[in-house]
């Protein structure tokens, strides 16, 4: 089917000249947003303008060797094709069609509800019954969500089966926000969806721990006593929080920061009464 005419949406966003070298401008194209108009190596690119964590403006970031570096939590994307270079983000930017009309005009043309999402997912790979290969991934993080999606990406092409094994009752989800709002629930801050998985081909396993790996017969040792066979295995399983060794450390009312349960469990007890001591003076 051909396009619509109010799928798309065009116009001139400014001018050749009003961008310098390794510079960056938010433009206002139609009434669909702003896009990201960059000048690398003399050429003009447009892509999305807000960052696909959490839709912090990007002109307001950094612009460097030709990626776009989000103010607000460091996520990096290529400023010509817009792909995600760096976590935190998953998604890719949209990259728009560019045109540098004779008096200079910059001419952008993209669909609509690209510029207003300012988001894409890589093109995926289906499932492929007959092919045997089972890459078992130990740890349900962003690194262990990121390293099964990007085996389905297109780019890499992996049809075989990806089982994600994981100790938390939850899908994979942004633990920096455990501490910036102690009464978050799980719902808000997953990063895909369970559809994702599905629609994917991708297994996940919660709850799950893995107890043991025999190397010699690729074999992984479950704790709910059953084995998994697998040709390869990435470990993420990430830190653990590290409790003072110090007596009263194993106390009810003392608390340990990394899991959403962790900071629900602190939103609880506070009260206006409540006395509050932080040991520690890191990110969280």
């Amino acid at each position: 089917d051909s396009p619509s005419k109010d799928e798309y949406v065009e116009g001139v966003v400014c001018n050749e000249s009003d961008i310098k070298e390794n510079e960056m401008k938010a433009c206002q194209l139609g009434d669909a947003g702003k896009v990201l108009v960059v000048k690398h190596n003399g050429k003009i690119s447009a892509v999305g303008a807000k960052c696909t964590h959490y839709g912090a403006p990007l002109v307001n970031g950094a612009l460097g060797d030709g990626k776009v570096r989000c103010p607000w939590h460091g996520a990096c994307f290529d400023a010509v094709t817009g792909d995600i270079e760096d976590y935190p983000g998953l998604d890719s930017l949209p990259c728009f069609q560019v045109e540098i009309k004779k008096d200079g005009g910059v001419h952008v043309r993209a669909k609509r509800d690209l510029v207003k999402s300012s988001r894409v997912t890589k093109p995926m790979v289906k499932r492929n019954p007959s092919d045997p290969t089972t890459i078992a991934i130990i740890g349900g993080g962003p690194a262990g969500l990121v390293c099964a999606e990007v085996l389905r990406q297109k780019e890499c092409g992996f049809t075989g089966r990806i089982v994600l094994i994981c100790m938390e009752p939850n899908l994979p989800y942004d633990r920096c926000k455990v501490g910036k709002a102690l009464e978050l629930k799980i719902g808000q801050i997953i990063l895909r969806k369970e559809s994702f998985y599905k629609e994917h081909d991708i297994e996940f396993m919660k709850s799950t721990e893995v107890t043991g790996i025999d190397t010699s017969s690729k074999i992984l040792k479950l704790g709910t006593g059953s084995d998994l066979e697998y040709t390869k295995v990435f470990i993420a399983t990430g830190g653990l929080a590290r409790r003072p060794n110090v007596p009263g450390s194993n106390l009810k009312n003392v608390f340990v920061l990394r899991t959403v349960e962790d900071s629900n469990a602190i939103y609880d007890l506070i009260n206006k009464e409540a006395n509050i001591v932080v040991l520690g003076a890191s990110y969280r």
